[in-house]
């Protein structure tokens, strides 16, 4: 009798148990980073003399339906779309930079200047023409001011915007600190803190879109985080990243509080650090490098020649003055159009052969192995040939991120019409057991009434 009330309160319970967490599944359906949860169950027995005699079902766990091996690759391809992301924004700005829908880039104002010495050579005592050289060369100086100007404001935002990534890192770090202190206490008293687990995962999905590392789990159900193979959460502590940023040599470096260096290749710091390191100061250097050969070349053909008015030799462009940033018109012409030399006489003013010449450097291999405007055409275009690139790897990304998000969706996402029709199985255990409570309590009762 007393094996009946037994078998009856432990089906009692298990259904109990079950009903309350496919209900909380219930609730939560609608919740993101939820993992629905089931009740492991198994039967309990012994063995007595000539039989084995079954004593009810006992409640082994309670199970979050995830498959963490299939988080561990959604956050690896986070990590690789976050840092596309990041590159694209940051190209995009770069593209919008270097080109425009105006008619005056870069490329067109060189070729401009190299029809206007065009026109020079033709009639060299124009003055119209003259002015409006100048006028071509200011605009062209401009326009590779602005440019150098934009791309090291662009290297601004990158640098704040690390910084600021940086922030939100040691933020998570911190909270992930947090739920770690919650998740080993509930793993070291036997009953498993599921809501802070779905934390985590929500905390490490936000983190793999701002950063790369590799994650696992201590003994006592840690996370441990590492970033470049260095360790930056465990389950005692978490460290603080710091920016330590060289402006002129451009280097960007991330130091630990503990004085150790990490490097991060991956997620949306990744990518601000490479584009601050290498890609923004490579597009800044070859714009450079446009500048510098538009100074040395004309200047060594122009001070072969001679102007209108005297038998003085002058440069077209300032030589103190070869960056993108900087390069300017020398004062000399600028204070005279007629200083410009378009004559490889002196006192011939109608020999155009130094314009001439000036003119020819348009088809002339200067930079790279490659024409001036074919060179700034190329890098005009580098940013978005760049982005074509990143975009065609964001949609690769894109589809295995979907693809891996409904994976884990069928496992531990909540399936309304399932939980409904499983309430009411574990509905059915529920009454089924406590039909077999009453049976054994008129048996009992019938008992003791035949004893009176």
């Amino acid at each position: 009798m007393k094996t009946l009330f037994e078998i009856s309160k432990s089906g009692l319970r298990a259904a109990e148990r079950s009903l309350s967490v496919t209900s909380n599944n219930i609730i939560n359906a609608d919740t993101p980073g939820y993992t629905r949860q089931r009740v492991d169950k198994e039967s309990v027995g012994m063995r007595m003399t000539g039989f084995h005699a079954g004593l009810g079902v006992n409640i082994t766990s309670i199970t979050r339906m995830r498959n963490d091996m299939t988080d561990v690759v959604l956050n690896e391809k986070r990590q690789d779309m976050g840092f596309l992301q990041e590159k694209s924004q940051i190209f995009d700005q770069l593209e919008a930079s270097m080109a425009s829908d105006s008619g005056g880039d870069l490329d067109v104002r060189i070729g401009r200047v190299f029809d206007m010495f065009s026109s020079l050579s033709s009639d060299p005592q124009d003055m119209s023409v003259r002015n409006s050289l100048l006028t071509e060369a200011d605009q062209l100086t401009s326009k590779l001011s602005d440019i150098s100007r934009n791309i090291d404001r662009t290297s601004n935002l990158v640098q704040d915007s690390a910084n600021s990534t940086i922030e939100n890192i040691n933020q998570i770090l911190q909270d992930l600190d947090t739920l770690n202190s919650a998740i080993t206490k509930g793993e070291s008293s036997g009953k498993p803190d599921h809501a802070s687990l779905d934390m985590q995962v929500k905390k490490l999905e936000k983190l793999s879109g701002l950063v790369d590392f590799e994650s696992q789990v201590t003994e006592k159900g840690a996370l441990q985080l590492r970033v470049g193979g260095v360790l930056v959460l465990d389950e005692d502590k978490a460290s603080t990243m710091r920016a330590e940023i060289d402006d002129v040599n451009k280097t960007f470096n991330l130091r630990l509080d503990s004085g150790k260096l990490v490097e991060s290749t991956g997620g949306k710091l990744g990518a601000d650090i490479e584009m601050y390191e290498n890609g923004i100061p490579e597009l800044k250097e070859r714009l450079d490098e446009v500048a510098s050969t538009l100074v040395d070349e004309f200047n060594t053909i122009h001070s072969q020649g001679y102007g209108l008015e005297d038998g003085n030799t002058r440069n077209f462009f300032d030589p103190s003055f070869t960056d993108a940033s900087n390069i300017k018109v020398s004062d000399d012409i600028r204070a005279n159009v007629g200083h410009i030399a378009a004559s490889s006489a002196d006192g011939e003013a109608g020999n155009g052969e130094i314009a001439g010449q000036l003119a020819d450097l348009r088809n002339e291999n200067v930079i790279g192995g490659r024409k001036l405007v074919d060179y700034s055409v190329d890098l005009i275009s580098t940013p978005g040939r760049n982005l074509s690139e990143i975009r065609s790897g964001m949609e690769v990304r894109d589809s295995e991120i979907s693809m891996l998000t409904a994976q884990q969706e069928r496992e531990a996402g909540v399936n309304v019409d399932e939980e409904l029709s499983m309430m009411i199985q574990y509905q059915n255990a529920y009454q089924g057991a406590a039909r077999v409570m009453s049976a054994a309590q008129q048996m009992y009762d019938t008992l003791i009434g035949l004893t009176r």
